[in-house]
């Protein structure tokens, strides 16, 4: 042992760790008469602390001598001492040892435990929100997990299906069995359980892995789906929520969408042909009548100007005037105010006879909406429609095919 080890001073007097508590310490002699302390008080009892008088009466212990208040408060053991008005402290009666003091006396320890109530309280009522907290979430969770539309699952780190929601039971779980307890991975497809699995363990928590795949009802029958999983990160573990969104009328609706729009190019195909062979008639017609002009309408105006008399001008007039009937009638025209329309708004009445609407027109026509809108505007006007109710339609459709 070093000679300098028994001058070596302690750690920490025993007077420092008495100044550091919070309690209420008198020392007493024999008799418990008070007689020094650590100058401290209970704060509703200033005079506590106060020497020269017994413990029992500087803390009102309600007793009339040490007998009394040593058979009454066994010392050795902790008491808790209520006063009049509601404030308690916990009481220590603890005899000096002979060896200390040949005297004796007595070390009296009174410990406020407001603060230990307060802590107490303020623990107590913290705990109490929090369980409340926890029911409300649990019970909000439970809320949209039982009534979620999609099939919802909650996955263990094993892969393993630890509970699902009733959308999860009607369209997963066989006849009377139980989806708990059953992996995860055969919810999907045999070629699409590797990724599952792989996204399983490389997912980490609060990320989200989504991807179309093909998942398998309780009859083993696949359908297409989102699945959607997302990690959820607990103390000490791990959860999984896999969702399957069914993907079934999505996929429908798009094959409907698909066969409307190739049933509609078929039409416009038609009627790009109709319009075409319209376009065809309409020229051979504008033939036949340059021709017949040519032939019968021009050699009967040279004959009018060579007639001599009005007899025979107006014989002229007459075969000129049936001539020009006949070509009317050739041309399938049947109304006057018909021939007063352009070739162009004659194509126009002809797709609106044929029930079309403006933008269809525009897109046959090759020509803007604007412009299909404005030949509506002249058509009326031409065929006296304008201020009047009737549709160009429902007057186009009184008329003969247009062609």
């Amino acid at each position: 042992m070093n000679k300098n080890d028994h001058n070596t001073p302690p750690v920490c007097a025993p007077g420092d760790v008495v100044e550091a508590w919070d309690d209420v310490i008198l020392y007493t002699d024999a008799a418990g008469t008070v007689t020094a302390g650590n100058g401290k008080a209970l704060h509703y009892l200033p005079q506590s602390g106060r020497a020269g008088a017994p413990f029992w009466q500087t803390l009102r212990l309600g007793t009339q001598s040490l007998q009394q208040t040593l058979h009454r408060f066994a010392p050795m053991q902790i008491h808790e001492i209520s006063g009049t008005h509601g404030e308690r402290f916990l009481l220590r009666i603890i005899p000096v040892h002979p060896s200390l003091s040949s005297r004796g006396g007595f070390v009296v320890v009174a410990t406020d435990n407001r603060p230990l109530e307060a802590l107490h309280e303020t623990y107590e009522e913290r705990l109490g929100d929090n369980i409340s907290a926890w029911a409300d979430s649990i019970t909000l969770f439970n809320a949209l997990f039982d009534t979620a539309k999609d099939a919802t699952f909650l996955i263990n780190e094993q892969g393993i299906i630890l509970t699902a929601n009733p959308a999860a039971g009607t369209r997963h779980a066989p006849s009377g069995g139980e989806l708990a307890g059953n992996p995860a991975e055969t919810l999907a497809g045999a070629s699409f359980r590797p990724r599952l699995h792989n996204a399983m363990q490389t997912l980490r928590p609060r990320t989200v892995w989504a991807e179309k795949i093909v998942a398998l009802d309780a009859q083993g029958e696949g359908y297409p789906a989102e699945a959607i999983l997302r990690k959820m990160e607990f103390s000490g573990y791990s959860l999984f929520q896999l969702i399957l969104h069914d993907l079934s009328a999505q996929v429908e609706l798009k094959k409907d969408l698909q066969a409307q729009k190739a049933e509609v190019e078929k039409m416009n195909i038609a009627l790009r042909q109709v319009i075409r062979t319209v376009e065809e008639e309409r020229q051979e017609i504008r033939e036949q009548l340059t021709s017949q002009v040519k032939k019968q309408l021009l050699p009967a105006l040279e004959r009018i100007t060579k007639a001599e008399t009005p007899e025979v001008r107006e014989g002229y007039r007459n075969v000129i005037q049936e001539q020009l009937n006949g070509l009317t009638d050739t041309a399938g025209v049947e109304d006057a105010d018909l021939l007063r329309l352009s070739p162009r708004e004659m194509e126009v009445c002809q797709l609106i006879q044929l029930g079309r609407n403006g933008q269809e027109i525009a897109a046959l026509l090759n020509m803007s909406f604007e412009t299909v809108q404005t030949h509506r505007k002249n058509i009326r006007r031409k065929l006296g429609l304008k201020g009047r109710t009737v549709s160009l339609f429902s007057y186009l459709r009184r008329k003969p095919a247009l062609s």
